[in-house]
């Protein structure tokens, strides 16, 4: 402190002197060149305090006038540690897939059914149909029985079923003759034709009475065809009644579709 009350009054005593004219003054060029020169803090140097001299505070330390460009300036928001520094940023939630659309209800159906259909007849029913919108078509072809006959098997030739023929007409079978046509019944022995398979069968309990055996029923069969028609219930009503004015002696019936 001592120290500081003295240069303080040596630098009055200059200015004092100066102002008397005492000490030369320095040329304006050269206090103009002092003045612009910049201060260099690089060059500052802090002279240590005279023992016993009391320094009122320390003097901050030197900071260079350019910082290097590698070391960047610290922030008051810097990360703590390099781990949360790495951490991802949180991703936006995703929005929720879209609500799917109510699908319109299906228009609703009919079905149109023919059975036992002379097979001759399918190529005309199934262009009845032309220009009706979305009619689908089902065929199925099945054999129908359409008579029984009583019969013994083929004997192996016509002396052979002459001879069994015979024999019948002794046990007082009279109705029987000899089936002569070619196919797999020929040289049989027909017993009786029926168009139900009750008569058969009681036809067959006659001839176990009189001791005939060997006899036996054979189902003699046609081909059929079942039509069935699905299709919109708007075009039901039309295809119905195209069908029963080219056919009428087919029965329509209604089915499940």
């Amino acid at each position: 402190m001592r120290l500081l009350i003295a240069l303080l009054l040596l630098v009055n005593a200059l200015l004092l002197a100066m102002s008397a004219g005492l000490l030369p003054r320095p040329a304006p060029e050269a206090v103009r060149a002092t003045a612009e020169q910049p201060l260099r803090p690089d060059r500052l140097r802090i002279l240590a305090a005279a023992a016993g001299h009391d320094v009122a505070a320390p003097l901050p330390p030197t900071v260079p006038a350019n910082p290097p460009a590698s070391e960047p300036p610290a922030s008051d928001n810097a990360a703590p540690d390099s781990a949360s520094a790495a951490e991802p940023a949180p991703t936006a939630a995703e929005p929720p897939p879209p609500k799917p659309t109510a699908a319109a209800p299906p228009a609703p159906l009919s079905c149109l059914r023919l059975a036992e259909v002379d097979p001759k007849l399918l190529p005309a029913l199934k262009e009845l149909p032309q220009g009706l919108p979305g009619v689908q078509i089902q065929e199925r072809t099945s054999e129908k029985p359409t008579s029984w006959r009583v019969v013994l098997p083929p004997q192996g030739s016509a002396a052979a079923a002459n001879r069994r023929l015979e024999n019948l007409r002794q046990a007082g079978v009279d109705d029987a003759f000899v089936i002569r046509d070619p196919g797999p019944l020929q040289w049989g022995i027909s017993l009786g034709l029926f168009r139900a398979q009750e008569s058969a069968e009681k036809r067959m309990a006659e001839l176990r009475d009189k001791n005939v055996k060997g006899a036996q029923v054979v189902t003699r069969t046609t081909p059929v065809a079942e039509l069935v028609y699905r299709c919109p219930s708007s075009v039901a009503d039309d295809l119905r009644q195209r069908i029963q004015t080219r056919f009428p002696q087919l029965p329509v019936d209604a089915c499940s579709p």
